[in-house]
């Protein structure tokens, strides 16, 4: 260890509690210590391994209070938690998931809310965007489930064309291949601009039936009544036009937010 003011070396001078190594500067007095290394999520409070428990926890389905009360870790550690392990999947998503050669690609979106339902905002809450209604677009490829991009926003051209952008980013770009997605408009000018002639696009438009006031109150969606395969740009397979591993995969997803 070598002394920052006076930059000779330091000699050893007793441990702190903690167990790291302290050494103290014979010429100025000064006293330092090793650098603790803090793990993965950075914290000096929060203990790592029970901090990879919470986080299986919340990735099985538990609550934050369930999991605050088991690992003993507050609810706002367990928050801050939840939020850095976010931010690092995403980059290593963005990092790892580059140039992919991918022939048939679906997309969909999840809906959940943040704070409130839409329909529930009252007053200065509609000041507020990211309060209410929030839909998660994913994209697979169709064979290996491989999930190749998402966006987290509102259900318009520029969360959608965010998400196209990364799914360019995602896919080779001397590979041609299929995407479908549903009925969604946003959807024709974010693949037109991001994605142009690397793709075969075709929306499959889905009409479900008349719900009562009562059943519209659920989270399950309504009966499906017809499907309707409408091929958009290119020359798409129409035996290719399915969204069903991606809706089934993303119904998967939401059961788990729901609980």
């Amino acid at each position: 260890m070598t002394c920052h003011n006076c930059r000779i070396e330091c000699k050893k001078s007793g441990k702190r509690p903690d167990g790291l190594q302290r050494y103290r500067c014979a010429q100025c007095g000064k006293t330092f210590s090793d650098h603790k290394d803090f793990g993965i999520f950075g914290h000096k409070q929060v203990d790592e391994a029970m901090s990879l428990v919470a986080l299986r926890m919340l990735c099985e389905g538990n609550s934050i209070r369930s999991t605050e009360r088991i690992t003993g870790l507050g609810k706002k550690a367990i928050m801050r938690l939840l939020i850095e392990a976010g931010e690092k999947c995403e980059a290593l998503l963005a990092e790892r998931i580059r140039d992919i050669p991918v022939t048939d690609v679906q997309a969909d979106e999840i809906w959940c809310f943040v704070g409130k339902k839409q329909a529930n905002r009252r007053g200065d809450e509609e000041k507020f965007p990211y309060l209410g209604d929030a839909w998660t677009f994913v994209a697979i490829e169709r064979h290996t489930k491989l999930v190749l991009a998402f966006e987290l926003g509102k259900r318009t051209v520029t969360s959608a064309t965010r998400f196209m952008a990364k799914l360019a980013d995602a896919t080779a770009a001397d590979q041609r291949f299929q995407l479908t997605t549903d009925g969604l408009k946003a959807y024709n000018y974010a693949v037109g601009t991001q994605l142009d002639e690397r793709v075969d696009y075709a929306q499959l438009v889905k009409i479900y039936t008349q719900e009562t006031p009562e059943a519209a109150r659920r989270y399950s969606p309504p009966r499906m009544a017809e499907a309707i395969p409408t091929p958009v740009y290119g020359d798409p397979d129409g035996e290719r036009i399915c969204t069903s591993h991606v809706e089934r995969q993303n119904l998967t997803m939401r059961m788990c937010i729901r609980h």
